[in-house]
């Protein structure tokens, strides 16, 4: 759990009174847009009646890792803080330092004990003189409108410094998070609301996080994740969609052989499809903004030193050992039989380490056979080609095949 180890000392804030520096309770610093908040428990800004507030927010402060922020507005009103034991409010920074780099955060209800296993508790006691991410957090039940309870095991959640445990020891942490982190991403998923007066070795409540919309109408509250690569570990720094970026591009600085060239096979200037012209357009726009080497077939370049026919240049760039890729953009005839060629010149030729990728109009495979079960079928079963229909084309598809582009060159550079 990287990012809650990282960034733990800004998972968790106090609110403090201006006047004596005490701490009031905790809250969960993030923003929305371009402004920042704070979630916090009712409980901690309200009185015990709930006849008002404890504390106008002039006289209040909450400090995030040593930096200041004064309390602009409550969000919300008073009944939706006393039916849910939640409050959100706006916050600004004080002095002119630049402010902390706030989550956006996910929210993510808990139901049962999917998720909680790798979740932690991000908490800074007022007796303790650091932040603490506890985990080996099980599901409780004692679910009401907008609460529910978690077993924290004793020997998690203690006092580093003194070695104690119960609420004596953890005052102020009411309106602390419980996160979950997948995926480059961290999902709240409930707010402490209190824990109990002797040890903690048994439950302790937590508000929902669907009581957020309660006041955010238009947050979105999710009961599950999106596991981009479920085979790999929550904690690798592979299932980070931000890192893996990051590595592939230090590997094509580092290990890419910059020779090879991908041959993208034009469609026809006169009597494509504009849906062919847009797909090579966005094509040759993306591969230049990667720097990606490429050549331009169909006649509309010389790929070969020594130039003969067109159809026979394309041939003998496939086998000249600079080529890593073969796109071909298929809507007619011609485009079709371009495709019949090369893929059995890199089948002949045992070119294994020709990568190809096919966009087509499904219409034509639809409706003659010859084409769909010759040489589009050669392809996708013998040069194992990745196959995009016109019909599915958007910028997601131009992205993967980039993304593919890049990834084979680094195989390559490692091979060479």
């Amino acid at each position: 759990m990287l990012m809650l180890e990282n960034h733990k000392m800004t998972l968790v804030g106090h609110i403090k009174s201006v006047e004596t520096n005490s701490i009031l309770g905790s809250c969960i610093p993030c923003k929305k847009g371009n402004d920042l908040y704070i979630i916090t428990c009712g409980h901690v800004l309200y009185n015990d009646d709930w006849s008002g507030l404890r504390h106008e927010l002039i006289d209040l402060k909450v400090e995030v890792d040593s930096h200041i922020y004064k309390l602009v507005n409550i969000l919300g009103t008073i009944e939706n803080a006393k039916d849910t034991d939640l409050s959100i409010v706006q916050i600004s920074k004080i002095d002119d330092e630049t402010n902390l780099s706030f989550f956006e955060l996910n929210l993510l209800e808990v139901k049962d004990n999917n998720y909680l296993a790798n979740s932690k508790i991000c908490v800074y006691p007022e007796l303790d003189d650091r932040a603490q991410a506890i985990g080996d957090i099980k599901f409780a039940g004692n679910e009401t409108d907008f609460q529910y309870s978690v077993e924290v095991d004793k020997s998690k959640f203690h006092n580093i410094n003194l070695g104690a445990a119960g609420a004596s020891q953890y005052k102020g942490v009411s309106g602390s998070g419980l996160f979950y982190e997948y995926n480059g991403e961290l999902f709240l998923q409930g707010i402490v609301n209190k824990i109990p007066n002797i040890s903690v070795n048994s439950e302790i409540d937590l508000v929902n996080v669907k009581a957020i919309k309660t006041i955010w109408e238009n947050a979105i509250i999710k009961n599950s994740v999106d596991k981009s690569y479920p085979h790999l570990h929550h904690n690798s720094p592979f299932n980070s969609d931000t890192s893996r970026e990051t590595l592939t591009r230090e590997l094509l600085n580092q290990v890419s052989d910059k020779r090879y060239k991908v041959l993208v096979c034009a469609p026809s200037d006169t009597s494509s499809s504009s849906t062919a012209k847009n797909i090579f357009t966005q094509l040759i726009a993306k591969l230049n903004e990667e720097k990606i080497n490429y050549s331009v077939g169909g006649g509309k370049e010389q790929l070969m030193t020594i130039g003969s026919y067109p159809h026979i240049e394309e041939r003998e760039f496939i086998g000249s050992k600079e080529c890593s890729t073969l796109v071909i953009i298929a809507d007619d005839h011609s485009t079709f039989s371009q495709l019949s060629l090369l893929s059995s010149s890199i089948f002949n030729d045992h070119s294994n380490n020709i990568e190809v990728y096919i966009f087509y109009e499904g219409s034509v495979i639809n409706s003659q056979s010859f084409i769909k079960n010759g040489p589009f079928k050669f392809a996708e079963e013998r040069v194992r080609a990745r196959a995009y229909e016109f019909s599915k084309f958007d910028d997601s598809v131009v992205s993967a095949v980039i993304a593919g582009i890049q990834s084979h060159h680094i195989c390559l550079g490692k091979i060479a």
